[in-house]
């Protein structure tokens, strides 16, 4: 099978693998209560405490350079150590600062905390972050156009595509997927179970299957196959072995391109097309004009 989208020399297709470093802000979003809860928020403090070190040590082992999403308040709270990630060449991208749902924020609220948390990681990391995550919550109306205002060029948060697109202003998305996040297999706690109604620690030698059989099928297709690991989830000494043959496994093929999401972006910006009618982003445009909702 011909990919259909054009990966720089003549590359089959592109890999990004993403660190989402929250450091327990997402859990407490969730919720509240777990902030009280010493035993089970200490599942999340774990990331910061030997996660982010061990996982510095495979990328830099296997050289692979990354892009780590990161909080306002977790950069603020983790200085050295995301200076030291950035250091090692990964690069940094924002998250929000307190891991706000932007879709209860104005619009001038929301380039606020966009322009916030570029200038706390541009100080904590020496790089200015152009590339967003959504941390939770629904994406606004409009959204695309404040993330290019306050400076970003580039986010990775919506699901609607394989590869990446360019929204009508000129930001580029880069979809994820759920399947390729660890977080659904491993997040796990007794009392109180959190999140409720989820499976329990998977496998582990399922879950390199399931990453290794995406990462094939990724790549006969010609797709972007974008990895979210947490280090709290996947920064364990078994699991970063996960990773660590995963990797090895992409890194046998030749043909794969292995970037950053900034570099991803910048490639897909050079080779921006009108997206076709039956786009995932047009079909919701087109059902909102019909509904009335513009």
């Amino acid at each position: 099978m011909i990919p259909t989208f054009p990966w720089p020399h003549g590359k089959r297709c592109a890999v990004a693998v993403t660190v989402l470093f929250d450091d327990g802000l997402d859990a407490i979003a969730r919720a509240p209560d777990l902030a009280e809860r010493a035993k089970s928020f200490s599942v999340w403090e774990y990331g910061a405490a030997r996660g982010v070190d061990r996982l510095c040590t495979l990328f830099d082992d296997l050289g692979v350079k990354t892009t780590w999403f990161v909080p306002g308040e977790v950069a603020i709270k983790n200085c050295d150590a995301v200076a030291t990630v950035a250091g090692a060449g990964h690069e940094i991208a924002a998250r929000g600062v307190g891991f706000e749902d932007f879709s209860t924020l104005g619009r001038q609220a929301q380039k606020n905390v966009l322009l916030r948390s570029a200038d706390i990681l541009a100080e904590v990391a020496g790089q200015r972050p152009n590339g967003f995550r959504l941390p939770r919550g629904l994406w606004p109306r409009h959204f695309d156009q404040v993330l290019k205002e306050a400076g970003f060029d580039w986010s990775a948060s919506l699901n609607g595509d394989d590869a990446p697109y360019v929204h009508s202003s000129s930001l580029v998305e880069i979809p994820v997927h759920v399947e390729l996040e660890d977080r659904p297999y491993f997040q796990f706690n007794f009392a109180p179970a959190f999140p409720k109604g989820l499976g329990r620690i998977a496998s582990y030698e399922g879950v390199l299957h399931n990453w290794k059989v995406e990462f094939d099928a990724y790549h006969q297709y010609g797709c972007c196959y974008v990895l979210q690991v947490r280090p709290e989830m996947i920064g364990t000494p078994g699991r970063i072995f996960i990773l660590e043959e995963l990797l090895q496994h992409i890194l046998q093929h030749d043909d794969v391109w292995l970037a950053t999401g900034g570099e991803i972006a910048s490639w897909t910006a050079q080779q921006a097309s009108t997206l076709e009618t039956g786009h995932p982003l047009n079909i919701f445009e087109h059902y909102r004009k019909e509904q009335g909702r513009d």
